[in-house]
């Protein structure tokens, strides 16, 4: 089976060059992988999924972008897309060369350069018409999902019902942009010109560059909004401020768990792999030395800085680590019930009947919405995809009449 792969790569502030040039590395080693004769078709590496925060993120979006389209400027180590912007173009004299329109008490560094590098970068493309033909790299698969954390300065209100009467109301500051580029259809600047927004809004490191303006849409965007408990907009597109992803999300995992969730459903985990790219050892932050009798103004204003930024740095590993503990506790209790049907400690009879009767309180009218989905699935549904999550179960128990259904109903 082909090999997929999940990139996630961290914020890094300057050292966009060091996760450059780690990309480059493995985009060469896939390339030699995929192209070798003796490399079976169906055992090729496609990337599928990027991610990332602040450096990380706008090193995501244009490495997206020249896979599906650019293949063949990876030329080599000191001649491609990734190596041309971190290396050759950003350099601290041209930071430092702030324009006429750049507010002194905005940025310290020009943020009108990288504004120009992102358009250089990833809208010059389509300046020509017709948009040159596509030349995917090696590693590419046809559809590539592409996310970045961003730091929302206005924040968003969702609201929760409470009881008898209003909403108990709250604000989140971590926001993201993520789309699905699929081949031709993403190839036109309509699709490109966001992301490129949001790549230099993504790197908006704070003070060093100015907060950066984005329109965004719950309607357009349900992906990045859902609807479930978010609050009424006034305004739809609606502009937000931004800065730095990794303020709030410098590794984000999570949002590339659940971009996989949405390609593999549960599903050929063996083939999935994921890659996490970051310029430094996740070393401990923990500080045995700060007490109450130390805490006075400044030293507690540093710490919370690092209070702050040490917990954005690991938040979504907590999150993927949290799904996939509930993912393996379902494949356990899956497992020992099979176990208990084949050994018949359990009539399926019952255990049908039984099932039947609960599912008829989640599933009201056949149908339920599990907390945060976008959409409501139908019973029907949410069984064949558990019989395909199982299907290895479902064929073990194939040898026992009608023990399968139960199997599903249960769990």
């Amino acid at each position: 089976m082909t090999k997929r792969l999940s990139i996630t790569i961290s914020g890094a502030v300057s050292l966009g060059s060091y996760e450059a040039g780690v990309l480059w590395e493995v985009l060469d080693a896939i390339r030699q992988h995929n192209d070798n004769p003796l490399t079976e078709h169906n055992n090729r590496i496609l990337i599928d999924v990027l991610t990332g925060a602040s450096a990380g993120g706008m090193t995501a979006i244009i490495l997206g972008q020249k896979l599906l389209y650019s293949g063949d400027q990876f030329q080599g180590p000191y001649n491609n897309p990734l190596y041309n912007c971190w290396v050759k173009r950003i350099g601290l004299q041209g930071l430092q060369d702030t324009q006429r329109d750049e507010p002194a008490l905005h940025s310290i560094f020009s943020s009108d350069l990288i504004e120009q590098i992102s358009r250089e970068t990833l809208m010059e493309r389509y300046k020509s018409a017709p948009v040159p033909p596509a030349i995917p790299h090696a590693s590419a698969a046809q559809i590539i999902r592409i996310g970045v954390a961003l730091t929302n300065l206005n924040g968003v209100n969702y609201g929760l019902a409470v009881q008898p009467e209003g909403k108990f109301i709250y604000i989140r500051y971590a926001d993201q942009m993520t789309r699905v580029a699929n081949g031709a259809a993403s190839d036109n600047q309509k699709f490109w010109e966001p992301l490129r927004q949001a790549a230099v809004a993504c790197g908006a490191f704070p003070f060093a560059f100015r907060a950066q303006d984005v329109e965004r849409s719950a309607k357009a965007e349900p992906q990045d909004y859902p609807a479930e408990n978010l609050m009424h907009w006034d305004n739809d597109p609606q502009t937000f401020t931004y800065t730095d992803g990794g303020v709030l999300q410098n590794q984000p995992l999570g949002m590339a768990k659940n971009m996989v969730d949405k390609i593999d459903r549960h599903q050929d985990q063996e083939n999935r792999f994921y890659l996490f790219v970051s310029p430094n050892a996740k070393d401990t932050e923990a500080n045995d030395n700060f007490h109450e009798e130390n805490a006075d103004y400044v030293h507690l204003l540093l710490r919370l800085i690092s209070v702050i930024f040490g917990q954005a740095g690991f938040q979504d590993w907590i999150t993927a680590e949290g799904f996939n503990d509930r993912i393996k506790l379902l494949d356990n209790r899956a497992k020992d019930l099979k176990e208990a049907i084949l050994a018949k400690k359990i009539d399926v009879e019952c255990l049908q009947t039984t099932g039947t009767a609960i599912l008829s309180l989640f599933f009201e009218n056949g149908v339920h919405k599990s907390p945060g989905a976008a959409q409501p699935e139908a019973m029907v549904d949410a069984q064949a995809r558990i019989a395909d999550q199982y299907k290895e179960e479902m064929a073990a128990l194939a040898g026992i009449p009608g023990a399968s259904r139960p199997f599903v109903t249960r769990c």
